[in-house]
């Protein structure tokens, strides 16, 4: 990549929603502490600033979650250096992300709140 995420100000929101085959949650399942590894590295490197998972209905206790998805804030120069990270993801490696139906936007954050 031309540029690491802290030297630019560029933010990418991406919304990657999950295949809707009976499989999907499965394979996301079986992947996901790769997918959350590499997420926290690059987030340590200033390059993805906020992640997580889209739902059908909030998660109740117990049951697997209702996954549609996820969405994420990447802080990279171009969309191609974005576009190159997401196809490198575990979620893709295992058919998990509909690329598809990706939908990448510049975007500016305006607050940021952290949990």
């Amino acid at each position: 990549m031309s540029s690491s995420g802290s030297e630019t100000q560029n933010e990418w929101l991406v919304i990657l929603p999950d295949k809707t085959d009976a499989d999907a949650v499965k394979r996301r399942l079986e992947v996901r502490g790769k997918h959350l590894e590499a997420a926290m590295e690059r987030a340590s490197q200033g390059i993805i600033n906020f992640g997580g998972i889209m739902l059908h209905e909030h998660i109740k206790e117990g049951e697997t979650p209702k996954f549609k998805g996820s969405i994420m804030l990447f802080k990279l120069e171009t969309k191609e250096e974005v576009l190159e990270i997401i196809k490198s993801d575990k979620y893709i490696e295992n058919n998990v992300w509909d690329l598809e139906k990706m939908e990448i936007y510049p975007f500016r954050t305006a607050l940021r709140k952290a949990l």
